[in-house]
């Protein structure tokens, strides 16, 4: 049996499947396993094992002109033909994923019902989900069960729910240590990662609060470190200017699998709703994740440890990208207190007494 995988993105999502993958690799051995992932989300698959073909599709160019987008078809359905595919699993349901499943011209295409955009109308085979209110991982392994996958090792009969591990080289090991180093962190102080930035405005708890944050901190004995891409620098610029003296950062000074390896010589990640929260989750990192807009039932930290704050409101969960009243952070977020994380942050410390020593 020949297997696409169609998860395009986000990242916390194509993390979300990475169970499923593996419960699919086990079960079906023999068969030829392809998936289908956007070039901002290609860098945690790279390199597994478990994947025959990895297909990279340019978000920049699918959301191009009729002429881009005629070209990248041709291109996508040419690759893709190269094998015959028998089922075409849709862990999206987006538009977009059923086109790439018609590209591949796979027998059977498999996906939930409902589906977030409708798609699950025009799917040979479907899944129905009695509610959403279920982890995306959860949600995942029943969707491949229905082919017959086990969803359990076959040695230790051990669940695959918690296998996330990533593709974290030698040389991603070898640059944590080096940035790590260059930070020039008092030994002993525990190394609390503050991921300020995240894709989607409404959830960022704001530049006020984490160098509030950072300034509790410092005063409890921790060393707070600054996270994010190339791409926020300038939120960094503005934390580090209120809390009125620098504080390590690694900001635009490491790539996905390198902040990993960098997680797994950190003590604790706070975070809003983002891709690092799930790397966190995989690498068992304890994390104090702060929740808004979302419903952290079916997308939260995947991790028994963590802990989520969220403050209910009337509106939630809303999934905007944007809050609705027009604020920046959202009120539902300004909700959350830094005397709260901080009280947060101890308590997860104090459940592992090495890392305050």
């Amino acid at each position: 049996m020949n297997l696409l995988i169609l998860r395009l993105s986000s990242m916390g999502d194509v993390i979300h499947t990475l169970p499923a993958l593996r419960a699919l690799r086990q079960s079906f051995p023999d068969a030829t396993i392809g998936w289908v992932v956007e070039d901002a989300h290609s860098t945690v698959l790279r390199g597994l094992p478990e994947i025959d073909h990895l297909y990279i599709l340019n978000r920049s160019r699918l959301k191009g002109g009729w002429s881009e987008k005629r070209l990248l078809a041709k291109e996508m359905k040419s690759r893709l033909r190269e094998v015959e595919w028998d089922v075409a699993i849709d862990f999206q349901g987006l538009w977009k994923s059923y086109l790439v499943a018609r590209w591949s011209k796979a027998k059977r295409i498999l996906g939930y019902a409902p589906s977030p955009e409708k798609t699950h109308w025009l799917y040979t085979d479907t899944v129905r989900l009695p509610t959403m209110d279920r982890h995306a991982v959860d949600r995942n392994l029943d969707l491949i069960q229905t082919l017959g996958a086990s969803v359990r090792h076959a040695e230790s009969r051990t669940d695959f729910r918690r296998d996330f591990s990533l593709p974290v080289s030698p040389g991603d090991e070898a640059a944590a240590e080096q940035v790590l180093t260059s930070l020039d962190i008092p030994p002993g102080n525990p190394k609390i990662l503050l991921n300020f930035a995240a894709r989607k405005e409404a959830n960022k708890w704001g530049t006020r609060q984490y160098a509030s944050l950072a300034k509790a901190l410092l005063e409890e004995g921790m060393t707070p470190i600054l996270t994010g891409g190339p791409s926020d620098i300038e939120e960094e610029q503005e934390i580090q200017n209120l809390i009125g003296a620098p504080v390590p950062s690694i900001v635009g000074k490491c790539n996905l699998m390198q902040l990993a390896a960098i997680m797994e010589r950190a003590d604790l990640l706070v975070t809003g709703d983002t891709g690092p929260m799930h790397i966190a989750a995989a690498m068992e990192l304890p994390i104090v994740a702060l929740f808004g807009p979302a419903n952290p039932v079916r997308t939260g930290p995947y991790a028994p440890d963590s802990i989520v704050l969220q403050k209910p409101r009337d509106c939630q969960p809303c999934y905007a990208r944007h809050c609705k009243f027009g604020e920046e952070p959202p009120p539902c977020l300004l909700d959350i207190t830094v005397e709260e994380v901080v009280g947060e942050i101890q308590k997860a410390l104090s459940k592992a007494p090495s890392m305050m020593e």
